[in-house]
């Protein structure tokens, strides 16, 4: 049985927290992949049988999104545990250098949000160092370790090599946008990429290091949720930013004077523009998905499940044209979105090999492609506080289909609670006569009880998955994202409490959470 029949043949709940915001004794003020590690176990004590992360692509200085990402393939050094990568220990200037560090590690440490900036660098730092040790040593030795290197390079060149030189061009020209390179660079002409990358080889060998120190890392953390019986459950953006190596080494696959946003909705009233590169359709359709099947096999080698950003966006993408802040649908009629969206989804399945993609249909969505998603077998979301019936009422979880997926809240909406506090009285009156078969005046307060009578109401749903975020198991305000804003507290967040610490602060919540998935058959 693959992961797939799996999961839909039970009933499984999980837990939401990006690897950033996993706290450790040991994190450098960003949660690392040693972090989740420590998390999973955690976790899976609990009795959750799923860990839902957000992505782990690497972004440019100063840009915490991870859905604007520098590459579709390329993990972020931010994640690296760089105490236990070989070289650091055996290294003695990267081992001096984290020594000195001591006191900057300590203050991030006691940080309130991720300090991502200022952990990149030193972890780039540190790095740098020990993969020097690595050339004067394994390499210039052939060693085992050399030779697994040289097999990791090897299997991923397909897109490491492109990242690799573009990663070094943009060190090299200080964050320039490549938009403004040299034009043989710019228009990724073979001779003056491949004369560069000769020229600078050490420093592209280098990037290639870092990603294989960080594949290798994320592997070992998927292998120890395996050993605790948990799901890893990974995230593939929509898109990248135009700014980055698939749209300068790959740009066939993109349409570069259009930006993909998404229509007016609550959260603008003009709509937004997230200025992502469109896909050309035609291209990737000619080429068999070439692309998009190369970025579900990498997501399919490091988690069991993974979620399609924006998945209508596969069956029409809202567009905007350079200079203009008036969007439109890049596939106007009905049948050609559905043909599209099918097609689409078809591959996925294909290049996924068993595992579970699960389709982020939240918004403005036509009723053709949630009906797709059940007929395929591909769980939707079901948002408890948006799920209503063609009259007005909210709708009963235990109605939800099962090819689901049933959730309190997501990374872009208030938690649980902050919902439950802001919502007004009316809603709140009409909501909790669902949830609970008590009528009030909506004066109901959150505490432990309330939590718990809706965690249930949404346990009890007849969706094969359910899933929470942490701060909707203990029960606090602190939001992911806020869409449609920047500011340094998205993607920032940083739970408050290693495992340990949470298991004293928050036993009652957490009890309470273990208690509720025995009761309804979710353990």
């Amino acid at each position: 049985m693959t992961i797939h029949e799996e999961l839909l043949s039970r009933r499984t709940s999980g837990i939401l927290l990006p690897v950033s915001s996993m706290k450790t004794e040991r994190d450098w003020g960003v949660g690392d992949l040693s972090s989740l590690c420590e998390w999973v176990s955690f976790l899976s004590g609990l009795g959750t049988k799923i860990v839902q992360i957000l992505p782990l692509q690497e972004t440019a200085p100063g840009q915490n999104c991870p859905y604007s990402a520098l590459s579709a393939f390329a993990i972020d050094p931010v994640y690296i545990d760089v105490t236990s990568v070989r070289e650091v220990a055996l290294s003695p200037a990267a081992s001096q250098t984290v020594q000195q560090m001591q006191g900057e590690i300590a203050a991030w440490r006691q940080a309130a949000r991720a300090p991502f900036g200022p952990v990149k660098k030193a972890k780039l730092q540190v790095l740098w160092q020990a993969y020097r040790y690595f050339l004067e040593t394994d390499i210039a030795q052939s060693s085992g370790q050399a030779k697994a290197f040289e097999g990791y390079c090897s299997a991923n060149q397909h897109w490491l090599q492109s990242y690799s030189i573009f990663r070094t061009l943009k060190d090299f020209y200080h964050w320039q946008t490549w938009l403004d390179w040299p034009q043989p660079l710019r228009d990724f002409q073979p001779q003056a990429v491949q004369e560069f990358a000769a020229k600078y080889h050490e420093y592209v060998q280098f990037f290639s290091y870092v990603q294989w120190q960080a594949d290798l890392q994320l592997r070992a953390a998927r292998s120890a949720a395996q050993a605790a019986g948990v799901y890893l459950f990974g995230d593939i953006p929509f898109s990248t930013n135009l700014d980055c190596a698939e749209a300068w080494s790959e740009r066939e696959n993109f349409h570069l004077d259009l930006s993909i946003g998404a229509p007016p909705d609550q959260f603008s009233a003009k709509g937004q523009s997230w200025g992502l590169p469109a896909y050309n359709w035609d291209y990737l359709r000619a080429h068999n998905y070439d692309l998009w099947r190369r970025k579900i096999r990498r997501a399919v080698e490091l988690y069991d499940i993974f979620r399609l950003d924006h998945l209508v966006g596969f069956f029409r993408t809202y567009v905007f044209a350079k200079g203009s802040d008036t969007g439109y649908f890049d596939v106007q009629d009905e049948q050609a979105q559905i043909d599209r969206g099918y097609n689409f989804l078809r591959m996925v399945l294909d290049a996924a090999g068993g595992a579970l993609p699960v389709g982020e249909d939240l918004g403005l969505i036509p009723n053709y492609m949630r009906r797709m998603l059940v007929d395929l077998k591909i769980p939707g979301y079901k948002v408890l506080r948006w799920e209503r019936e063609d009259n007005g009422y909210y709708r009963e979880p235990r109605n939800y289909p099962v090819v689901s997926l049933a959730t309190t809240s997501t990374h872009d909406t208030e938690t649980l609670r902050g919902w439950w506090e802001t919502e007004n009285q009316w809603e709140r009156a009409h909501i909790w006569e669902m949830i609970s078969a008590q009528k009030t005046n909506g004066n109901v307060p959150f505490d432990l009880e309330v939590q718990r009578t809706i965690l249930r109401r949404v346990l009890t749903s007849a969706s094969a998955l359910t899933m929470f975020s942490w701060q909707d198991i203990i029960g606090t305000l602190d939001r992911i994202n806020t869409p449609g804003t920047t500011g340094e507290e998205n993607w920032t967040y940083r739970s408050a409490y290693t495992p340990q610490q949470a298991e004293e602060v928050y036993h009652a919540q957490l009890d309470m959470y273990s208690q509720l998935l025995r009761e309804c058959g979710r353990g």
